[in-house]
């Protein structure tokens, strides 16, 4: 496989995450008092057709000043940024009115957070269904019994009444753990097989009162025994979606070029790490990376994706070349080759320029170890390598005399 290095290329849009506005940032109308939930798109109270009881929006482009109740980071009930961008949700999953003082909500009242999906997800396929959520620290108490239920929005006309609990569905993804954490973000996730009917996605508590767990977390809410939750970055996403770092590119010395999934607006709340030599440097789908100070040094980034406990990797390979190259020219394309590509380990390099009779050679694995070092004799520009390592993706790395690098991705089978 011959290595090319584009500026533009067309990307192939394959569904990430099947949610609508997954982290809450797109609006019709910044939050400005209670129970306004339905100004983030595509997001409601699954239970209030009339929007009464809507719960709440949180979004920093509220006015501090007159919004108090709503600003972040800081309110009269909390202190927290999102988990990412410029808003959440907060929702009431639970509420028990045990003590002698009047509860300002009905008793068992609950909130269950709707959300579109893009499109129906398919029959017999596995998605990975993940929110994050954070125990306001108003909160009376934390529970466990949180989860997520999908379907084609029959379950809202379970019940009429707003505030109303939902005990008769069993959500494909919940949480057995009480919930306590106010400073931390808390992941909830868990795959399900789809019906091929799932168009929304309801988050809350469908447990009867009694198989709820709950902990007294704030001994001064004891009048008022409930758990509100802020909910950021809901996801469902095909448990089989492989990483994807994007195309190889170059880019002109010191600026900046971003690598990942770009172009794809579905590409969030996917858990992607990124390493360059070994090092963990960024996460995040789509992140930018800035090209070395000087032309013909070539640069490997991994991007590690976890879904659901499956890990899956890849690179990207970005070269930098001369202020004002607009292509680059055959000399720094460098032609090189390996091949057969997959292999069994005894592979053949040829590079179209190999000044050089001997030539430096490294293998790395994906997260930057040298695996194999040794000097590597060229004749008419082709030489011949055996790899002793495990099954996997490799980097062979070519380094001439002169600090000229080339590399190149290989799959050892």
């Amino acid at each position: 496989m011959i290595l090319s290095f584009t500026c533009a290329w067309v990307y192939s849009h394959a569904q990430v995450n099947f949610v609508r506005n997954p982290d809450l940032e797109q609006y019709s109308k910044c939050p400005d008092d209670w129970n306004e939930i339905y100004y983030a798109n595509n997001w409601r109270n699954a239970t209030d057709s009339n929007m009464v009881y809507g719960m709440e929006y949180y979004n920093v482009c509220g006015n501090a000043a007159l919004d108090k109740v709503l600003h972040v980071p800081d309110n009269g009930g909390f202190y927290q940024y999102p988990h990412s961008g410029n808003g959440m949700a907060g929702a009431h999953f639970f509420n028990d009115e045990t003590s002698p003082s009047p509860s300002p909500l009905p008793n068992d009242y609950r909130d269950y957070l709707q959300g579109h999906l893009s499109k129906p997800l398919t029959a017999g396929k596995t998605y990975c269904v993940s929110f994050w959520v954070n125990l306001a620290e108003a909160s009376g108490v934390a529970q466990n019994k949180i989860g997520a239920y999908l379907d084609n929005g029959a379950v809202n006309h379970i019940v009429s009444t707003a505030g109303s609990k939902i005990t008769t569905v069993i959500p494909q993804v919940y949480t057995d753990s009480v919930l306590a954490d106010t400073m931390n973000w808390v992941k909830i996730e868990g795959s399900f097989v789809a019906k091929g009917n799932e168009t929304y996605i309801t988050i809350g508590c469908f447990a009867p009162i009694d198989s709820v767990k709950t902990v007294v977390t704030n001994y001064r809410s004891t009048s008022t025994q409930y758990s509100y939750y802020l909910i950021d970055d809901v996801s469902v996403i095909p448990i089989d979606l492989k990483a994807d770092a994007g195309a190889n590119r170059w880019v002109e010395m010191s600026k900046t070029v971003q690598v990942g999934r770009v172009g794809d607006t579905t590409a969030k709340g996917l858990d992607c790490k990124w390493y360059h030599k070994g090092v963990l440097i960024d996460s995040g789908a789509i992140i930018s990376v800035h090209a070395a100070a000087t032309k013909g040094i070539v640069d490997t980034y991994v991007v590690v994706q976890t879904i659901c406990g499956i890990v899956t990797t890849d690179t990207v390979t970005v070269w930098t070349v001369g202020l004002g190259i607009t292509s680059p020219s055959p000399k720094e394309r460098d032609g090189v080759r390996v091949y057969p590509n997959p292999s069994d380990g005894n592979i053949v390099i040829t590079k179209s320029e190999a000044n050089d009779k001997v030539i430096s050679v490294k293998v790395f694995d994906l997260l930057g170890r040298v695996l194999q070092q040794q000097p590597l004799l060229f004749t008419n520009n082709q030489s011949s390598l055996k790899i002793d390592v495990p099954t996997g993706i490799y980097i062979i790395e070519l380094q001439d005399s002169e600090g000229n690098i080339s590399r190149e991705r290989i799959i050892i089978h």
